[in-house]
């Protein structure tokens, strides 16, 4: 089992991600629909356990954050193509890797460019593997049946989102986990002062 699931603080941290991704899922301020989509800050707390606590405690609340997922598309959908979300492959799957890829960027990244770029880049980086993991499991899975209930092709839509919330999802996600890795890594160090 890695370290980060033993040690108390950080299943502690893990338990507030995760109650966060909830609160988010359950309230406006997580999913603000936009039409045929839904723009979601829901990723984020993921994003920041990644970068945070390491790759499996990641790992851990992006796959939890894909069951809120698949419960949220199974109990209230929004939008016309939220019950394809009750397919595991296209709620949960996608989103086990965005803790995972995000702590990988902002490591890699931290050599070179230190803490607050590095984080931000982990946040976009984040974002992206969630957008573009779900987009590519809905169109393996579900492309004819998402042409057919949004009534345009599938690369019209695709290009619809990446050029409208996407990237201000990416954005918003890069300057939240940038802000909130900073002020946690700040006050990490005053405790051990």
């Amino acid at each position: 089992m890695s370290r980060s699931l033993k040690d108390t603080k950080n299943l502690t941290f893990i338990a507030l991600m995760l109650a966060i991704t909830i609160v988010l899922d359950l309230t406006p301020l997580g999913a603000v629909p936009l039409g045929s989509i839904s723009a979601t800050v829901v990723h984020i707390p993921t994003i920041i356990t990644g970068v945070l606590l390491g790759p499996v405690a990641g790992w851990v609340l992006g796959t939890l954050m894909g069951l809120i997922s698949l419960i949220h598309a199974v109990t209230r959908p929004v939008t016309v193509i939220d019950p394809l979300f009750i397919n595991p492959l296209v709620s949960v799957l996608p989103r086990m890797m965005i803790g995972v890829v995000a702590y990988y960027v902002y490591r890699m990244l931290y050599k070179v460019l230190k803490a607050p770029a590095s984080a931000f880049a982990a946040g976009v980086a984040g974002s992206a593997v969630n957008t573009g993991l779900v987009f590519l499991m809905l169109y393996l899975v579900y492309a004819q049946e998402v042409v057919k209930r949004l009534g345009i092709a599938f690369k019209a839509m695709l290009l619809s989102v990446l050029t409208t919330n996407a990237i201000a999802e990416a954005v918003l996600a890069g300057i939240l986990t940038m802000a909130i890795t900073l002020a946690y890594n700040k006050y990490r160090k005053i405790i051990r002062e």
